[in-house]
């Protein structure tokens, strides 16, 4: 069973470096209250500052990333000022353009990729699908910095939408087509088809509830994703007992599988409230609990671990 195991190029270990740096000082600007709205910008921050540059390399394709790591960061520093509202509005929403032309760029050259390879298993359309879901979301942001409300949802709605294809749509379908790649069988081509047809799916049942129609369609949407994730959730810790792991690797995937099985157990409970209210945690308390868990355990815990992986299994 090989494992990607690449090392980061010292540029890219200082883009990392400095990304890092940038997270704190625009936390500390925004202000660390967890179930205030600026929270899922923080989220959004380490998202594109942090873990997108940690996963570069374990990324399909990423030999032939059609994007440098030094423009990368440079269109993601941008979304920061933008995130900040350096300037006046037009200011913020230029400011924005680049990560959207960014991932727009990345997402077509991922779809390119895809249709010449003939080998398109559920694990390679996952590992590509999280260079494209991102790019829904970067449109998502664009639409938040100009003051547009698609579909008429309000701006809360609009920034979480971004966050959700940032994180979900990056993170998740990432270590599933990882663990799919490395764990081969029923259990992880189930979960990568299931994350594959529940990451959209979840927008679209968001939408229908925002539309008051078919009503039955967030919460079926929400059981597929939670399906795919928790067989996520299960081969992250399986691999924390592969043979031949040291110690910091193997707590790094239970972390990261026992966080995303918490998450999804909210977003379950969540997807469920009109069924059954008293298992649903309140909206700020999800972006609060279920977001932080999946940005700094699950994800940020599962890329530090598939990072650490030296050798072949």
């Amino acid at each position: 069973m090989k494992i990607i195991a690449r090392r980061f190029p010292m540029p890219e270990y200082a883009n990392l470096g400095l990304g890092v740096v940038i997270c704190v000082i625009f936390a500390s600007i925004k202000g660390l209250e967890p179930q205030a709205a600026t929270w899922i910008e923080i989220l959004l921050a380490v998202a594109v500052l942090i873990l997108m540059p940690m996963a570069r390399e374990l990324q399909e394709d990423s030999e032939d990333l059609p994007v440098s790591a030094d423009t990368e960061f440079t269109a993601a520093f941008l979304l920061i000022l933008a995130l900040l509202g350096i300037g006046p509005a037009w200011v913020s929403l230029a400011l924005t353009c680049p990560w959207l032309c960014l991932r727009v760029w990345d997402a077509g050259h991922a779809v390119y990729a895809g249709f010449q390879e003939t080998a398109r298993t559920p694990a390679y359309l996952c590992r590509l699908s999280a260079r494209i879901f991102p790019a829904i979301g970067a449109a998502w942001l664009v639409a938040y910095r100009a003051g547009w409300m698609p579909f008429g949802f309000d701006a809360l709605i609009v920034l979480l939408t971004a966050a959700h294809f940032h994180h979900a749509g990056f993170t998740l379908p990432l270590m599933a087509g990882l663990c799919g790649k490395s764990l081969p069988g029923k259990m992880s081509r189930g979960s990568c088809l299931f994350i594959l047809a529940g990451v959209p799916l979840v927008a679209l049942g968001i939408t229908c509830t925002h539309f008051q129609t078919l009503p039955w369609v967030e919460p079926l949407s929400v059981c597929v994703l939670v399906v795919g994730a928790l067989g996520v959730a299960l081969l992250q810790m399986k691999m924390a007992f592969q043979k031949g792991l040291h110690d910091g690797a193997k707590m790094l995937f239970g972390l990261s599988g026992v966080s995303l099985f918490i998450a999804m157990m909210l977003a379950l409970g969540f997807g469920l409230r009109y069924f059954l209210p008293s298992g649903a945690l309140s909206m700020r308390a999800m972006w609060a609990v279920h977001g932080s868990l999946n940005t700094f355990g699950f994800g940020l815990g599962g890329l530090l671990a598939w990072r650490c992986l030296h050798k072949t299994l």
